[in-house]
């Protein structure tokens, strides 16, 4: 009994960690209500500043790339259990993100500006509109799952846990990586972007599209046919306005 409210207890760690995280993310990339936004710091020499910026969001995509490795579950099951696995994964997260922000160079060139007022009030809009999005596209794949509380709850209860059900529902049913398509467009969404910030734009990008093939792998490996059906008639990123499928799809969502 206590073991398994140790583990819990370790699960909500990691769940409030993963939050924590998400949200300093929120004020960082935007430089706003954070200790240190990308753009605060003293900038240094910029091809120094370059490569110290590329190196940390490198570390931060293998991360999360290669831990979310179905070959490296399977590894890990060996030495560590199952029910906490998810939470580890999202302490180790949080010390990738702390890393980022700890480390990160501004680089205080200005690529574009933008002062006109409702201009601003409309991409910080978006800006927040697309974190909303992302955070409620976990729900349709499991959210609790995904931040490994229903691991930890079920193995309290000494009840199996399940992975969630394959979903098309909400924004499943229009492009196959939503929350992906919303971290790209995050990164980009602001009315100051300096060369700091489109380094870490053009990385999150570079990032999600070497992963996301590994990714998918990985799915067509866990879901079988369903998957490749579903990677037929869905795009991945970009919704199709004209398509054939289009009806099919809408049927899928409900």
């Amino acid at each position: 009994m206590l073991k398994r409210l140790l583990i819990l207890v370790y699960a909500l760690g990691g769940y409030l960690v993963g939050v924590l995280s998400l949200i300093y993310l929120m004020g960082f990339i935007i430089n706003v209500a954070v200790p240190k936004g990308i753009n605060d710091g003293e900038p240094g020499n910029v091809w120094i500043s370059l490569f110290v910026n590329a190196a940390l969001i490198s570390l931060f995509g293998l991360h999360h790339s290669l831990t979310a490795r179905t070959k490296f579950k399977h590894w890990l099951k060996r030495y560590h259990p199952v029910p906490v696995q998810r939470a580890t994964y999202l302490y180790f997260t949080a010390l990738m993100t702390a890393v980022l922000v700890i480390f990160w160079q501004p680089i205080d060139i200005i690529i574009w500006q933008v002062n006109h007022p409702e201009v601003v009030t409309l991409i910080l809009g978006l800006y927040f509109f697309f974190w909303a999005l992302m955070v409620m596209s976990s729900f349709p794949i499991g959210h609790f799952h995904l931040l490994g509380l229903a691991q930890a709850w079920n193995h309290f209860l000494k009840k199996q846990s399940m992975d969630p059900p394959f979903s098309t529902k909400f924004l499943y049913g229009v492009v196959r990586h939503p929350i992906s398509s919303c971290w790209v467009l995050i990164a980009w969404c602001t009315p100051v972007m300096t060369l700091g910030h489109l380094v870490f734009a053009v990385g999150v990008l570079v990032y999600i599209l070497l992963a996301t093939p590994h990714e998918e792998k990985d799915l067509v490996q866990d879901i079988g046919p369903d998957y490749l059906k579903y990677k037929e008639e869905v795009p991945p990123f970009i919704p199709l306005i004209f398509s054939s499928n289009k009806q099919l799809r809408k049927g899928k969502n409900g």
